[in-house]
């Protein structure tokens, strides 16, 4: 069950959407995986596959710089939206911003990164039994074939068809359908290479 059912009504208005996503926007596009990079005087853009996320980043400098990456990554989707409604805002319009912010950095010239570890902190503050279920999914995808990005692609297909069959609330089914066409959209060069069986599979660098 969703854990927002009720918002508050001050924020229902266009003036509560907008505040609602550019706070969530804001706290999204805090590039937390370039911000490692410069801590070892690099810039991680120039290097494996130029992504800011977890994946490129372990790649690049290894686990340990990667494992924080992720976590904040996922806490800049999960508590924002987790705790909208104490200030008053719209959780799935500031969980739309958080991920619109990580994608499109505006500290990075509005590019950043794919999404996966941020959607998956505002998913499961949205809805935490298509989370689990969903990312349940993604963690068998990735043990059998060791792409993180066909296990995130999955993911994005999983998570709104398990809200819709668990959850009759419409709202979340289609801000979760949107959050999965989104993450799939950012997927693109990694489904061309997926077909011509070019990309690189997951390991933990140490």
């Amino acid at each position: 069950m969703c854990l927002f059912v009720l918002i508050p009504k001050t924020a229902d208005s266009f003036a509560g959407y907008f505040v609602s996503f550019f706070f969530g926007f804001i706290l999204g596009a805090i590039p937390f995986g370039y911000l490692m990079g410069r801590i070892k005087k690099i810039d991680i853009r120039r290097y494996g596959s130029g992504n800011i996320g977890f994946t490129n980043v372990n790649r690049v400098l290894g686990f340990w710089f990667a494992l924080p990456v992720l976590l904040f990554d996922f806490a800049k989707g999960f508590l924002p939206t987790l705790f909208a409604s104490r200030l008053e805002l719209l959780p799935t319009w500031v969980g739309t911003g958080a991920l619109f912010g990580h994608i499109f950095s505006p500290f990075l010239k509005f590019r950043g990164g794919k999404g996966v570890a941020t959607l998956f902190g505002v998913a499961l503050a949205l809805t935490p039994v298509s989370f689990v279920l969903s990312i349940g999914l993604f963690a068998i995808i990735l043990f059998a074939f060791s792409y993180v990005s066909l296990a995130s692609i999955s993911f994005a297909l999983a998570l709104p068809i398990i809200t819709f069959i668990l959850n009759d609330n419409q709202t979340i089914f289609f801000f979760t359908l949107l959050f999965g066409i989104m993450l799939i959209l950012t997927h693109r060069s990694n489904i061309r290479r997926l077909v011509k069986k070019q990309e690189a599979k997951f390991s933990i660098k140490k």
